[in-house]
């Protein structure tokens, strides 16, 4: 087996890595010779840590890389060194499905005991992190070089994982220097990678809608208009605010008609306004009668005074008062205290709220605001 060491000094977006990882975090990257845990093995690990503990923040990438596969286990015993502190939180990319649990089989399957972190909950996954908004990102893959490229990082190595398996077993067979030069440098560039990306965690956090209280501080909301693409008047209501971390760069995000501007430490989210007419539906309907001439409700009590008007029974989808103006939608959910929720008809699921200047000045429009980013652009919900 051969280790090769890296001393890089500080690594880029330190601080990031200290505040996600609390300065314990390894970033881990292994490479195999398939995908079944059971058939196949680990023939190199790419581990990056904190160096010597001496508070200077100097990191070690160091490289286990098996000659042989025979030596599979020995890879194994090497990363178990590197993760034997116990406050260690593994950093991967997509780690929870391929790299953690592959690694706690290979450990097994050797009689070896795996290190405790990488089955406690500790560690960190950036693809994780992401994948609940995956579509509000835009990319056609969210693997780790598609978000490298969205965040302007180039790399070196042109290869994949899969396509290196052949490359590694022709080393195995000759000791070939370039080839072994190739599958070192695929590893380090998918570990150095994780440590460019950080910021990436950056965009999660909004959408998260998990920050400290004030930290998704409203700047301005109002109502915009504008020309839609067939010319036609289509008004937004436009919330900037602060939001909880600065983003790496400008950013837009949609889900449909839904937009949200990220840029430096300022979010705009413009949500499209409903303008016409809605209906308010009242929910005990056996206290109202309906009167179809009219298309209105009534209560019952006033329904027995009124002579010459053809009443009848309120049924759930005619009970309901009309409302024109400017609508603003509801996350499922949420709702204003004391303001009365609309629909478009009575088996329509969004909700709306009539936009006057009480929900604009709103002391929970904060709220409204982390709900409906947490809510819309989450691709699980």
């Amino acid at each position: 087996m051969k280790k090769i060491d890296n001393d890089l000094g500080t690594i880029s977006n330190d601080y990031i890595y200290k505040k996600t990882s609390g300065g314990n975090g390894v970033f881990i990257d292994i490479e195999t010779t398939g995908l079944s845990r059971e058939k196949c093995s680990i023939y190199l690990i790419g581990a990056l840590y904190p160096g010597d503990g001496s508070g200077n923040d100097r990191f070690i990438l160091s490289l286990l890389l098996a000659e042989d596969p025979d030596e599979e286990a020995a890879l194994l015993i090497g990363l178990s060194g590197l993760l034997s502190s116990p406050s260690c939180r593994p950093i991967t990319f997509n780690g929870r499905r391929f790299d953690l649990p592959f690694l706690i089989k290979r450990y097994e399957k050797h009689g070896l005991t795996p290190p405790a972190c990488l089955s406690d909950g500790s560690d960190i996954d950036i693809y994780a992190e992401l994948r609940p908004f995956r579509r509000s990102f835009g990319l056609s893959s969210l693997n780790q070089k598609s978000v490298e490229k969205m965040l302007g990082i180039c790399r070196e190595d042109k290869y994949s994982g899969k396509e290196l398996i052949d490359v590694y077993r022709e080393y195995v067979k000759t000791g070939d220097p370039e080839l072994e030069e190739l599958l070192l440098t695929h590893n380090r560039d998918d570990v150095l990678g994780m440590t460019g990306i950080l910021p990436v965690l950056s965009y999660a956090a909004i959408f998260k809608a998990e920050a400290d209280p004030g930290a998704f501080k409203i700047k301005s909301a109002s109502p915009e208009s504008h020309s839609g693409f067939d010319n036609r008047e289509e008004t937004e209501f436009v919330i900037s605010f602060v939001l909880p971390e600065p983003v790496p760069k400008p950013r837009l995000f949609h889900n449909l008609r839904l937009f949200l501007q990220a840029s430096g430490n300022t979010g705009v989210l413009r949500i499209p306004l409903y303008k016409g007419e809605m209906k308010h539906f009242f929910q005990n309907h056996r206290d109202y009668l309906y009167i179809p001439s009219e298309d209105k409700v009534i209560l019952k009590e006033i329904g027995s005074l009124m002579e010459n008007t053809e009443c009848e029974k309120a049924s759930p989808s005619n009970c309901y008062i009309k409302s024109s103006g400017l609508f603003l939608p509801l996350p499922e959910g949420f709702s204003f205290p004391d303001t009365a929720a609309y629909r478009q008809e009575y088996k329509s699921k969004t909700e709306y709220v009539l936009l006057d200047d009480e929900i604009k000045k709103s002391p929970i429009l904060e709220e409204y605001l982390l709900k409906a980013l947490k809510s819309w652009f989450n691709a699980s919900q």
